[in-house]
This record gives C-alpha cells, sequence and structure tokens, in this order.
C-alpha cells in the first residue's frame, strides 16, 4: 500500500500526486464468558420416626412369705394346746410386688439447622473461533503488458 505523496512502488519514485489506497478490514470472532444460574437438583427433607428395640435391666423387689420356726423348751410355759378348730380365724397376709412400668414421652434432642452455600470451582471450557486473514502476493504480469498505456 502506498500513501498519498510516498514513493511509488514501481519506480522508487515519489510523486505530488496521491496514489489511490485500497484498505481492507479484517473481521475476527471475540470469544465473550459468562455463567448462567441453572437448576441443578431439587432437595426434599422428610423427618420420619425411626423405631427401635430397647433393652433396660431394672431392679424389682416382692415380698416372701418367711416363717421362723422355734422349739419350745421344757421350762417355757404352755398357753394350754392347740385352739379347737373354728375358733381363730386363718391369718391372712397380703405379699405385694413390684412390676417394672414402662413410659414413653417426646422429648427434642437436637436442632438441625439447614442452609445453602455456595462452592466455587473451575471449569476449563473450550471453543473455536474464526477470523480473517488476509492472503496476497505479486502478480505478474506478461512483457506486453509493460508498454501498454
Amino acid at each position: 500500500m502506498t500513501s498519498a505523496g510516498g514513493p511509488d512502488p514501481v519506480g522508487g519514485r515519489a510523486t505530488g500526486v496521491p496514489s489511490p489506497v485500497t484498505e481492507v478490514v479484517l473481521s475476527a470472532e471475540r470469544v465473550e464468558l459468562g455463567t448462567r444460574r441453572a437448576p441443578r437438583e431439587r432437595v426434599r427433607l422428610r423427618r420420619e420416626v425411626v423405631t427401635e428395640e430397647v433393652s433396660v435391666t431394672v431392679t424389682v423387689r416382692r415380698e416372701v412369705l418367711r416363717v421362723d420356726r422355734q422349739p419350745l423348751g421344757s421350762d417355757e410355759p404352755d398357753d394350754g394346746g392347740p385352739a379347737p378348730a373354728g375358733e381363730q380365724p386363718p391369718l391372712e397376709l397380703v405379699l405385694s410386688q413390684e412390676r417394672p412400668v414402662v413410659s414413653l414421652e417426646v422429648v427434642p434432642y437436637e436442632r438441625v439447622r439447614v442452609g445453602v452455600r455456595e462452592v466455587a470451582g473451575d471449569t476449563r471450557v473450550s471453543t473455536s473461533r474464526s477470523r480473517e486473514v488476509l492472503e496476497g502476493g505479486v502478480v505478474q504480469t506478461g512483457a506486453g503488458d509493460a508498454g501498454a498505456g
């Protein structure tokens, strides 16, 4: 390309006449990157009741009848011998026992907080882009063209 008033590419001499300038604009694709938020997955939280078997040892007591017998000696007074049947009511005792009692009560045992946090990570993105290039070369003219004009 020549500029106005510059050397003539053929003769190498400067001329005062501007030569015509041809411009070519080359274009290229520009890669623009950004992000867009998109849904990834849906999460549902649900409370469930889990039943487990619990074994606990509990000490229980019960009453048992204890009879203490003592032989009578010859020096102890006789209270008259055995009582005739039907005169004394039979001796009755009520024996008791303990039984385990189980009761359940629902009590809070843990507080759970649920939140969302963002985790940043790098992702490699590859794409192809196009651009224009200018190719050219010297066009040789034939010998008969040199004198024309």
